[in-house]
């Protein structure tokens, strides 16, 4: 289970008809939502529940909780994921319980479409990096070929391979 604002975003968007950039900041911090008036509020009133408890953690919430109630009718709990934009093949319907929420879970919020999202905006691209890292991972002198081709991330630069042995601790 993994997820950012932005997955929630994208799909709370297309429902409400807002853009991603004008409903991120509003699912996180003094945010508050009330369903009924169909209003956003920067102040905690009567009727206004936070936009991150609304919108990400109570839905979360919901299908954890109902899939692992051993009670929970399985033709409701596969409505429910359908509802929330899950959808299941005929083989992962037959799951129920812990079985059920790992599938569910990980066609949700896949951890790895996450991990590669935070990456693509976090971090800095190689252009960028290779600039500084190369003094790291080089050992030769800063100012021959290969230094240059590695700083550079010239394509036509010479080809190195840098090997690393992991050791465990």
């Amino acid at each position: 289970l993994a997820f950012s604002l932005k997955n929630f975003a994208e799909l709370y968007g297309k429902k409400m008809g807002v853009t991603v950039t004008k409903l991120m900041p509003k699912l996180w911090g003094d945010h508050f939502f009330n369903k009924t008036e169909k209003k956003w509020k920067k102040t905690c009133e009567e009727g206004y529940v936070r936009g991150f408890c609304q919108f990400i953690l109570d839905p979360i919430y919901l299908v954890f909780e109902t899939l692992m109630d051993p009670k929970a009718d399985p033709a409701a709990c596969i409505a429910m994921l359908d509802k929330v934009g899950i959808k299941l093949t005929n083989e992962d319907k037959e799951h129920t319980g812990k079985d059920l929420l790992k599938i569910a879970m990980r066609k949700w919020l896949p951890a790895g479409d996450t991990l590669l999202q935070m990456i693509s905006i976090h971090l800095p691209s190689p252009v960028t990096a290779q600039k500084y890292r190369m003094e790291m991972l080089y050992e030769g002198p800063h100012d021959d070929e290969l230094a240059l081709g590695i700083k550079n991330c010239d394509p036509e630069g010479p080809v190195g391979m840098y090997i690393s042995k992991m050791v465990p601790t």
